[in-house]
């Protein structure tokens, strides 16, 4: 982490625990020496299974940081121990203690934020269906589609604001979701587009798809981290942590740009350059006078 970035997570944690009234997950984290962490298993390139059964991507190598940050703070070795999540049961884990936090594709709502607390967003992309370029000589407009989703996400709700009366079926993962797809069951999948791209890339490496629209996307999504609700000194520790990351983000360098270029840049799982768009959105989360 940067001075820059220790000198944040410094004044965050002095202002809001104030010594004895640090409670909550730091607090057990220092007892422990365990952070409980989820994430997707089929979200390629932001977190996916590797070989040997563990866990690799974007959202992992953040959940990493987290932890490096935590045990610089505690002084103490601290692990993690992470859990795969889906987006049906993602919320209620973190909301009912299970988990301490998820990072991967989340989107957050009123209606989550009712039952759990979101870090500031890491990551912002748009939804698109992803359709295989020889459905488009029997169906060409999305409209007409009958896309899958996720269960538990925010996509079939884009979906029927962007294209009122659209077709949706809902499968219980994004990996089911494209069989139906490859089955004939749909025309489309939705999510937003990197997801989409690292879908394709695994599972149908060889067949030519189009996302759509191929200009605007239906709308933007922001992925944050899920966290407890009402422990604001764990809160304000990730969201430091975070903003420690983005430190020269303006200049495409740091260590954002460092894990975003080995997952995303020209040598990574997916390329998917980092707009300018994003990365000013990214830049503006950093509210915190210094």
């Amino acid at each position: 982490m940067t001075t820059a970035g220790s000198w944040i997570l410094g004044a965050l944690l002095a202002a809001v625990t104030g010594g004895a009234a640090a409670a909550g997950t730091l607090e057990r984290v220092a007892e422990t020496g365990v952070i409980r962490a989820g994430t997707r298993a089929d979200a390629v390139p932001f977190a996916f299974r590797r070989d040997d059964g563990g866990f690799q991507g974007f959202s992992v190598d953040l959940i990493e940081e987290i932890r490096k940050a935590v045990e610089a703070k505690l002084g103490r070795p601290v692990r993690t121990e992470i859990a795969a999540v889906t987006p049906a049961d993602r919320i209620q884990r973190v909301a009912g203690g299970e988990l301490d936090v998820v990072c991967e594709i989340t989107t957050p709502t009123w209606d989550r934020e009712a039952k759990v607390d979101f870090s500031i967003p890491f990551f912002r992309d748009g939804t698109r269906v992803l359709a295989f370029r020889d459905t488009l000589k029997t169906t060409p407009d999305v409209k007409d589609m009958t896309v899958a989703v996720a269960e538990g996400t925010t996509t079939a709700a884009i979906l029927e604001r962007a294209l009122p009366g659209v077709a949706t079926r809902a499968y219980p993962s994004m990996d089911a979701a494209f069989a139906a797809l490859r089955a004939g069951e749909v025309q489309g999948v939705a999510n937003i587009g990197i997801i989409l791209l690292g879908l394709a890339r695994k599972l149908e490496p060889d067949r030519s798809v189009v996302l759509l629209p191929r200009t605007e996307p239906l709308g933007n999504e922001a992925m944050a981290c899920v966290l407890p609700q009402d422990d604001s000194a764990w809160r304000d520790f990730v969201d430091a942590t975070i903003v420690g990351l983005t430190r020269g983000l303006g200049d495409y360098r740091g260590r954002y740009v460092e894990i975003y270029d080995r997952w995303f840049g020209r040598d990574g799982v997916l390329v998917y350059p980092l707009d300018r768009s994003t990365r000013d959105y990214l830049l503006q989360a950093d509210i915190w006078a210094r």
